[in-house]
């Protein structure tokens, strides 16, 4: 099963779905992975719904820490909201999934729908 590699992880119970989250190392926006290349958008995220796809994910996200693209990629378990949309489930993750949250007119707030 998928693991959640970050010390002291506040999420507790099935790992799964998850999302590849990391850090645009150029810009520093909070990126995620999607099929073969990285977004802004939280809601084009891929989803691992099962281990070997997480697994998969992972070393996609080591391969582009490896070539200077992104930094600090792992994964994080999600809740698909209705319309299908993955929501982190740790406080950390939603607030850098959500963007700043001083202005809502800035950022993946205001650009991207809202996830939950």
């Amino acid at each position: 099963m998928a693991k959640d590699h970050r010390a002291g992880s506040k999420v507790r119970g099935d790992k799964l779905p998850a999302i590849l989250m990391a850090s645009h190392l150029l810009e520093g926006d909070t990126v995620f992975l999607t099929d073969g290349d990285w977004t802004r958008d939280p809601s084009a995220a891929k989803i691992a719904h099962d281990a070997e796809t997480a697994e998969a994910m992972e070393v996609e996200g080591k391969a582009a820490a490896a070539a200077n693209l992104v930094i600090d990629p792992y994964l994080v378990p999600v809740e698909l909201t209705d319309a299908g949309l993955p929501v982190a489930r740790h406080f950390r993750d939603a607030m850098r999934q959500k963007g700043p949250s001083v202005h809502k007119d800035m950022g993946k707030q205001a650009e991207f729908q809202p996830l939950g």
